[in-house]
């Protein structure tokens, strides 16, 4: 009776230790599925948030265009609509001086609107009194800084530099005075003209102007 009591114990404690065994085994199963859920769960917080907000940047002439702005603003957020156009702008030039044998002057576009942007390069020429185009149109230069965008509310200008040569330099070899500027704002093709053309004149045949931006730089 003994020895079978024995054996029995020894049985029983077999037994046990084989449940306990795998019940080890399943545990430590479930612990290796639920890390590629956790990695899911990582690489979705990673996404873009659906609805971004611009950045300071952004909304005072940022790199990101004006339809990229007014698309990524919250309801209600003041934000610039498309590009100037030509029935918002008043433009004009202002003599800024002489310097490096070249002279200087401001090409400035004044909104006379509601909130808007302009972004790049001024289309710029010369006319005569005919309205007839004197040479050839400004050419592009990275004078004044870089292209961004300007935003302009009502009364708010957006500046660019524009140079030609000074009379001494070329030898007196400079077109006539024109009698009116024509300017294209950036994705216009509508014209803004004015009779404020500073008594410029393109001299040796050098004529550009750079990007538009917030205020002249000299």
């Amino acid at each position: 009776m003994t020895n079978a009591r024995t054996r029995t114990g020894l049985l029983a404690a077999v037994a046990l230790a084989g449940v306990l065994g795998l019940t080890g085994c399943g545990v430590g199963g479930d612990d290796t599925a639920a890390a590629p859920a956790a990695a899911t769960s990582g690489d979705a917080s990673d996404s873009p948030p659906s609805d971004p907000q611009p950045s300071a940047s952004d909304r005072d002439g940022g790199d990101s265009s004006p339809a990229a702005e007014a698309g990524s603003g919250s309801p209600g957020a003041s934000v610039p609509r498309s590009d100037c156009t030509a029935d918002d702008l008043r433009v004009e030039l202002v003599a800024k001086g002489s310097e490096m044998n070249s002279e200087y002057y401001d090409l400035r576009l004044t909104n006379t609107g509601g909130r808007c942007a302009v972004r790049g390069y001024a289309g710029l020429s010369l006319l005569d009194g005919d309205g007839k185009q004197i040479g050839k149109p400004a050419t592009r230069s990275q004078d004044g800084g870089a292209v961004g965008n300007v935003v302009l509310d009502n009364g708010d200008s957006a500046h660019a530099v524009v140079k030609t040569p000074g009379k001494g330099v070329t030898g007196g070899d400079c077109a006539a005075e024109p009698a009116k500027i024509k300017v294209y704002a950036p994705g216009n093709t509508k014209a803004v003209t004015s009779t404020d053309t500073a008594g410029i004149q393109v001299c040796g045949g050098t004529f550009t102007t750079g990007p538009l931006v917030t205020s002249f730089p000299r």
